[in-house]
């Protein structure tokens, strides 16, 4: 070959192979305790009624039935993200207080969750063990809802935890896939058999805090001869200041049914110095789904919250219940309760 070509050519690959040498090398993947976290929350609460005697547990709540002062939950979270493809983490998450012995039976202190998490290619994520439900519009920490009292759909209309297999599966442009198999309906204590529940969910999350979920339940409870059915949606969007949700439900066992619908909002007041809050909702348990007496069910709460720096919030919040007969604890086709809360986390 022409010597001077040689050298030209030799010249030209040699700032190739030396740019190659000097490009920068993939991170190693980070050691399991720069992923390992945990967590504590502290939910304690003061509420009144002016419609029956602060004994009598308010009818239509939840985590908050009691009055006077009461500490609603405290728990712990210890949670290892698995971050490359084939390996694994776990999260447990143990609780105590009233809204435990609501998860528990009675029981002052409850597993929320424990379950064992696998990474996958692809951004799949395998869990397996217990796990809150992904129905719903508002969760079971008061902290990460808009308002204190949880919601009747919330509280009557979908299940709380499952025990079992899940997957979530990235399909692009936002879109995610769930799919579990879980025992039963909602976490039943005890032997389970082989009645099981299989899920089904489609969730979007988009601009502006866009998330649209769908999710679809469908099995048995243990011992039970009549298969059931809910489905569940959620479509929350924000408008700068101003966030909306809009939540539905829809449940069946053989001819018993529920049904009900619940519309949210919030607007973050003096740059999210504080936070005004409003919901209002129908439950429909005509049918006798829910174990409510077989009427209509309707709830208006409003609500303001003020964080404390980065890891507190003081909330105050009205709600007023009513049923279209007599059946609430007052004896009356109404009931309302006052509420303080104060909830700290790190």
């Amino acid at each position: 070959m022409n010597k001077p070509l040689v050298i030209a050519l030799a010249l030209l690959a040699a700032p190739l192979a030396t740019r190659a040498e000097d490009a920068p090398k993939a991170p190693p993947p980070p050691k399991w305790y720069d992923t390992f976290e945990l967590h504590g929350l502290v939910d304690t609460y003061y509420s009144a009624t002016v419609s029956h005697t602060q004994g009598t547990p308010n009818t239509l709540r939840i985590f908050d039935a009691n009055n006077g002062f009461q500490l609603s939950f405290a728990k712990l979270t210890a949670q290892l993200a698995p971050t490359t493809p084939y390996t694994v983490g776990f999260r447990t998450d143990v609780g105590f207080g009233l809204t435990a012995g609501v998860l528990n039976g009675g029981n002052t202190v409850a597993v929320e969750q424990a379950y064992v998490s696998l990474k996958l290619p692809s951004e799949i994520v395998l869990d397996a063990g217990k796990f809150v439900t992904n129905a719903g519009a508002e969760v079971i920490e008061a902290k990460d809802n808009w308002l204190y009292s949880r919601s009747l759909l919330f509280g009557w209309a979908i299940p709380f935890t499952h025990t079992g297999l899940r997957a979530t599966i990235p399909v692009g442009s936002g879109f995610s896939l769930m799919a579990g198999l879980f025992n039963g309906w909602d976490n039943p204590p005890g032997p389970v058999g082989s009645e099981k529940t299989a899920h089904l969910a489609l969730l979007y999350s988009g601009d502006s805090n866009t998330t649209v979920i769908l999710n679809v339940l469908y099995g048995r409870d243990p011992g039970a001869t009549d298969d059931r059915i809910l489905i569940d949606a959620v479509a929350a969007r924000s408008f700068g200041d101003l966030s909306l949700n809009l939540n539905a439900d829809f449940g069946k066992v053989a001819d018993a049914k529920v049904w009900g619908v619940a519309a949210m909002a919030r607007y973050s007041l003096a740059g999210d110095k504080a936070r005004l809050s409003a919901r209002g909702e129908l439950l429909n348990n005509t049918n006798g789904l829910a174990s409510l007496a077989l009427v209509k069910y309707y709830e208006v709460t409003a609500g303001l919250s003020v964080p404390v720096g980065s890891n507190a919030e003081l909330r105050a919040e009205v709600r007023a219940d009513f049923a279209s007969e007599e059946v609430l604890a007052s004896g009356k086709k109404s009931e309302t309760t006052f509420q303080l809360a104060a909830l700290a986390w790190f």
